[in-house]
């Protein structure tokens, strides 16, 4: 196994969401919309409130992280970024706390950017 998860759910009907999960995909990373087919077979164990709630990484022994949990596996796709995969492990409170504050907001972050902006009552 390299480390790089084998898949990354995501909320489509989020602009940053969206916006990350591309970007992930042009760098040979496997995406999926949460509510997709694929979706619905990867969290058929989670109600659909937990499904939206955070970004799922499945690595490739098919474990799935999700939320803050998941960043460090899916930083490690990102050659800049992987270095900061190492920090979200060695600070687990902040890096928590700091994905909840950003998902908490998406829907204004996703304003502000000029990007799509998710459904109400999709944004924790």
């Amino acid at each position: 196994m390299d480390g790089r998860p084998a898949l990354v759910l995501y909320d489509a009907d989020c602009g940053i969401c969206t916006r990350f999960a591309e970007g992930l995909q042009r760098r040979g990373v496997g995406i999926a919309p949460i509510r997709s087919a694929t979706g619905d077979i990867e969290l058929r164990d989670l109600p659909h409130a937990a499904r939206d709630a955070a970004v799922h990484a499945i690595d490739a022994r098919g474990r799935r992280l999700s939320g803050a949990a998941a960043l460090p596996l899916i930083l490690r796709t990102l050659p800049r970024l992987a270095w900061a995969a190492t920090l979200v492990e060695l600070l687990p409170v902040p890096s928590r706390l700091g994905y909840a504050t950003v998902a908490r907001n998406r829907r204004g972050l996703s304003r502000m950017l000029g990007l799509r902006v998710c459904a109400p009552g999709r944004t924790d």
